[in-house]
């Protein structure tokens, strides 16, 4: 049980690090050095072997004792947040996105500003953080908090990641965007910067709702375990 812990914490350090350091400096050092393609090349390598690692090492360790009991707290939990992570990632791929690779063009369009962009400008990144909180919380054991935590970490890392390239890359065309926008759910609405439309969304919703049925239905089939937690 701890060597196969200490893999998983070793793989999950390693995954988060390869996609976390490039951001910084040391891409701008490495991209100079051996190009844009053989980097992008050795960068996507690099990040599905550690994937593979990740997944192997969780599959090896077994789950061990609840530091926790999620009990009723968790299938509250789940039963709010992830639907609600199911659309945002459905909207994620179906709402165009400024912060897409490839996406800069859409800054300046002002459907960037309505839909889920109102909401967060990371739909994406915050499907993945809160799929995380809600497996942390319910399965509560020290492989899931490495597992599912080490997933959540990366996504909100993310989050603030893009905005950073993003803002040097579109200067002041990302600071108007930014303006209108928040990568912290509803923060923008909240503020008044951002104004609310049910109408680009409400496909998106039922999709999303159908989406988390489906794999709600599915859950034990396909994974092995139950969606809903169970007191300890």
């Amino acid at each position: 049980m701890t060597g196969s812990l200490f893999m998983l914490s070793a793989a999950m350090i390693v995954f988060l690090a390869i996609h976390i350091i490039p951001s910084s400096y040391l891409r701008v050092a490495l991209v100079s050095k051996i190009g844009t393609g053989a980097y992008l090349g050795f960068f996507s390598l690099l990040s599905i072997a550690a994937f593979a690692w990740v997944i192997y090492a969780y599959i090896q360790t077994p789950f061990g004792t609840p530091i926790w009991d999620a009990g009723n707290t968790g299938l509250y939990l789940g039963t709010i947040l992830m639907p609600i992570a199911f659309i945002l990632f459905v909207s994620a791929y179906t709402s165009p996105n400024p912060t897409t690779l490839g996406g800069d063009k859409l800054v300046d369009k002002e459907f960037a500003y309505s839909g889920i962009n109102a909401i967060t400008r990371h739909p994406l990144m915050w499907a993945i953080i809160l799929w995380s909180i809600v497996h942390v919380v319910n399965n509560s054991d020290s492989t899931s908090l490495i597992f599912f935590g080490g997933f959540g970490v990366l996504a909100l890392a993310g989050s603030f990641l893009i905005d950073a390239k993003k803002a040097q890359q579109l200067a002041g065309d990302w600071d108007r965007y930014a303006a209108r926008t928040s990568n912290i759910p509803f923060l923008a609405l909240i503020q008044g910067r951002a104004t609310f439309s049910f109408k680009p969304l409400w496909w998106r919703i039922l999709l999303g709702l159908f989406v988390f049925a489906a794999v709600f239905h599915f859950h034990s089939s396909l994974f092995g375990v139950s969606p809903v937690p169970m007191s300890n």
